[in-house]
């Protein structure tokens, strides 16, 4: 077993280079526990505090990977059981481990690799790290122009709430899933926007700072485009996308989009095409948004356009064993690689926390590479510790 001590992510100097650190901590091998180290204080709510700090900052990271290590347990009286459910029933938190002066370094291993269950491979880059970690500074005009910009994001969601009770069914589904994609759009207007009026250009010894500004703004938006994306997928489990069943002739795997739950035939596929959204769909309503800056407010202008035609095409040949089978009784399965684009998990993976159309973007995107390249040439391994 390895354990790598990284330094800490919110020092009071040079937070890019200290995070580069940790970032190159999870680049060096597969990790099997994450844990954040707290200090035990008087008060119980000091360090699930700081857990809660930290793991709100690792949210991106798979579940089940994040653990905390609570120290100097020696030094208060409230019980390990006390603070264990704590954390549980609060952060959601399962792997919590404690130390007192005196532990053995032996037990404190043996807890450790007790909890190790998993191994995975996490790579952080240009994409994901500033979903990890905090550079950002706090000037006081950039930060209000955030707060506008992040305001006028979920004024914009909020008004779109109001306006979608006027449309149902099919159109009802395309309004939603057309207003993400154009919500999505808005970030990196938005990311634009707050570059062009403070000069940034991710350049320089104000790159990173520049940099954690837009990913502050950004995460912020990421939370009401997160709402979108729950009702969206919402649409894809009613149609019973997320319901993939086995052959248990031939093991082929297999969605129903149409017919009952009863008898058919393993192979037995629609004729055409079908959009997971609605079986109905033969149109696709196509909206058109506007933010319109009025005299003394905004509005957000939705407009149907005309619909379009979508274009289906037969399956060309036969798949599966052609065997009698019962829907209702088959063994249900994960789904498979192949639907991944289909039905996924609510991820905002998608999101770009800084979009390389955002201008100077790429050259910061390409400097954190290097450091985090560099950062892990370094890495290195010691003596194993007597």
């Amino acid at each position: 077993m390895v354990i790598c001590d990284t330094p800490g992510t919110n020092p009071e100097a040079d937070k890019f280079q200290h995070n580069v650190n940790v970032a190159a901590a999870l680049n060096y091998r597969p990790i099997s526990r994450l844990l954040i180290v707290v200090k035990a204080d008087t008060r119980m709510a000091n360090p699930l505090d700081r857990i809660r700090e930290f793991a709100t900052d690792l949210l991106e990271l798979p579940d089940g990977i994040i653990g905390t290590l609570v120290t100097h347990m020696d030094t208060v009286s409230w019980s390990e059981m006390e603070f264990k459910t704590m954390v549980q029933n609060e952060l959601g938190i399962d792997c919590v481990l404690f130390s007192r002066k005196h532990t053995h370094k032996k037990f404190l291993l043996d807890d450790i690799q007790a909890t190790c269950t998993q191994t995975l491979n996490l790579r952080v880059d240009h994409d994901n790290f500033l979903k990890l970690f905090k550079i950002g500074k706090s000037e006081r005009k950039i930060i209000l122009q955030i707060r506008k910009e992040v305001q006028r994001f979920r004024l914009i969601k909020e008004q779109f709430d109001e306006a979608r009770k006027a449309f149902e069914g099919k159109d009802e589904i395309d309004l939603v899933f057309e207003f993400q994609a154009w919500m999505e759009r808005q970030v990196i207007v938005s990311q634009k926007k707050l570059a062009k009026a403070n000069d940034f250009t991710f350049y320089g010894h104000k790159a990173d700072a520049e940099a954690g500004y837009v990913a502050n703004m950004t995460n912020q938006m990421r939370c009401v485009l997160y709402d979108l994306r729950v009702e969206a997928a919402n649409f894809q489990k009613e149609h019973g996308a997320g319901d993939a069943r086995r052959c248990p002739h031939c093991n082929e795997v297999w969605i129903k989009v149409e017919g009952c739950e009863g008898q058919t035939t393993c192979g037995s596929r629609p004729s055409v095409s079908i959009d997971v959204r609605d079986a109905n769909f033969a149109e696709l309503g196509t909206f058109s948004f506007a933010w319109q800056n009025l005299k003394e407010s905004f509005k957000l202008a939705i407009n149907k356009l005309p619909s379009r035609k979508i274009e289906h095409k037969k399956f060309a040949s036969q798949i599966g064993c052609g065997n009698n089978i019962n829907w209702s009784s088959l063994p249900k399965v994960s789904i498979p690689p192949e639907l991944a684009q289909v039905v996924k998990p609510v991820r905002m993976d998608e999101v770009p926390i800084l979009s390389k159309d955002v201008p100077g973007a790429k050259t910061w995107h390409a400097a954190v590479d290097h450091a985090l390249d560099t950062a892990l040439l370094r890495m290195q391994l010691g003596k194993k510790p007597a």
